[in-house]
């Protein structure tokens, strides 16, 4: 998977985050009770994660795309990828 592939599956997750977020806020809002409002911080917590994952990969485009460019020569004329990278790889299982 590209690090393109990555943040769109990130994105893609970041709105399914928005949702859960808001179904908890609903319930919470139907029924406040502490596990109702522990549901509603669990899923802000998790929205955060996407959102903060996000924004770093915004906030560094150019790297981004830099490194991914590098890791496409790299595996059409060496064969892999390489070791050195201006930036994190954003998927959770790297080769």
């Amino acid at each position: 998977m590209t690090d393109w592939d990555s943040i769109v599956e990130s994105i893609h997750n970041a709105m399914q985050a928005v949702d859960q977020a808001h179904e908890a806020a609903n319930g919470l809002r139907g029924h406040a009770t502490p596990e109702a409002f522990d549901e509603f911080r669990s899923k802000l917590d998790e929205l955060t994660e996407h959102l903060t994952r996000l924004k770093t990969v915004l906030d560094h485009q150019e790297a981004f795309a830099l490194d991914e460019l590098a890791d496409w020569l790299s595996a059409a004329f060496g064969g892999g990828r390489p070791e050195y990278r201006r930036t994190p790889r954003m998927e959770s299982n790297p080769d």
